[in-house]
């Protein structure tokens, strides 16, 4: 009797970590997607010359960045090949932005 309902438990258990990695896989899509927005319109902004959208935009590429650094920066791969791409895309733009940010920080 206590096997079955240790069995049972340990059934519940892997339910519902495979369902917080679904939702887990699902929040880094949208926001790998949000992202991409953030930077089209950084580069909006950025040809616009508008300043304070820049700072704005800044903050919301840096937080969702640190949001996604597993998929961006690390090994981790995304199921989908158009999203792991994006993420790799993200974490190259990235890269360039912060070492652009430095270097324009240093020359001034």
């Amino acid at each position: 009797m206590t096997e079955n309902k240790f069995a049972e438990k340990n059934m519940q258990c892997k339910a519902f970590a495979e369902r917080k990695q679904k939702e887990i896989k699902g929040f880094q899509k949208v926001t790998l997607i949000a992202l991409t927005i953030f930077w089209i319109g950084y580069g909006y902004a950025y040809f616009l010359g508008n300043s304070s959208n820049l700072s704005y935009y800044s903050l919301l590429i840096l937080i969702f960045s640190i949001l996604n650094s597993n998929v961006i920066f690390g090994i981790e791969k995304m199921q989908n090949r158009v999203f792991n791409i994006l993420a790799k895309l993200n974490g190259v733009l990235f890269f360039v932005w912060a070492l652009l940010t430095i270097v324009s920080l240093i020359l001034k």
